[in-house]
């Protein structure tokens, strides 16, 4: 999808602090319709940070963050009833039922699916019957996930939304993220630490640094631009090329495919999960 397009989501020159603390730095990119943004980072790179920041819960210092056409810390009625969030604690609740929750919850949207809804309870293995509060720590995250989606929202964040889901369940759910997104014209931003859940249903990266954004691809472009380069003692890196990161003569470059690296001793292409270790050696 084109980035370039109306964006649903977009953030330029996004400064943050918490106290004398830089969490967030001069950090722009957008999301428009159909993408599918997996948010990469270490813990306390900023993610969530971000996240809450884009749903008008932080205030930032410095730069401009524009959700569904509103500034972000002033978001209308009616684009708040077009957004998901799911975070990463989850939820309120206690004292109904599944079922119940989802009566109310399913309330304030007139564009809620039932048939998804009722697809995804099964999916997820929940029994409408039980009580929220005797739900464990996953079938809580399902649930949530079953709250943010049903109405189809046009605009997704979702901060780790897998991590308390079992593996064959989160493949199931990640898959479903990236149709329901195609169909639905949403776009979609989630973080998650597990690197081949991005690389299967993500149609961008962006890597997170310290706060800082150090690459903002598409997915597939990302493979073919960002490689591992090995120098011969006191060669020079080639002209045009953007350094990531710098181990000795090891180096973590961008724009490979745009110059001409054949006089290097090698070079090789990385998995995301390679490229993020490789990025914080």
């Amino acid at each position: 999808m084109d980035s370039s397009s109306e964006a649903i989501l977009e953030f330029k020159q996004v400064d943050k602090r918490f106290d004398d603390k830089a969490v967030l730095s001069q950090l722009s990119f957008s999301l428009s319709a159909g993408m599918v943004v997996g948010l990469l980072g270490q813990n306390g790179a900023g993610k969530s940070t971000l996240m809450r920041a884009a749903l008008g819960i932080f205030d930032i210092e410095a730069g401009e963050i524009i959700t569904l056409g509103d500034p972000a810390t002033k978001l209308s009625t009616e684009a708040k009833a077009k957004i998901g969030y799911v975070p990463q604690q989850p939820f309120g609740y206690e004292g109904f039922t599944v079922a119940s929750a989802l009566e109310l919850h399913s309330s304030f949207y007139p564009q809620w699916d039932k048939a998804l809804e009722t697809d995804w309870l099964a999916r997820f293995g929940l029994d409408s019957k039980q009580q929220v509060q005797k739900l464990s720590v996953g079938q809580r995250q399902s649930l949530a996930l079953i709250m943010a989606m049903a109405y189809r929202p046009q605009l997704l964040i979702l901060d780790e939304p897998v991590a308390s889901l079992d593996p064959i369940v989160r493949r199931q759910f990640m898959g479903d993220l990236f149709e329901l997104a195609l169909e639905s014209g949403s776009a979609v931003l989630f973080s998650s630490h597990i690197t081949s859940d991005l690389e299967r249903v993500a149609s961008h990266v962006a890597l997170i640094k310290q706060g800082e954004l150090i690459l903002f691809k598409e997915i597939d472009a990302l493979r073919e631009d960002v490689v591992l380069v090995q120098l011969a003692d006191n060669q020079d890196l080639p002209e045009g090329l953007t350094v990531l990161n710098r181990n000795q003569q090891q180096v973590l470059v961008d724009n490979a495919n745009q110059i001409d690296i054949s006089g290097v001793v090698s070079s090789t292409a990385l998995n995301l999960e390679q490229l993020f270790m490789e990025l914080h050696r």
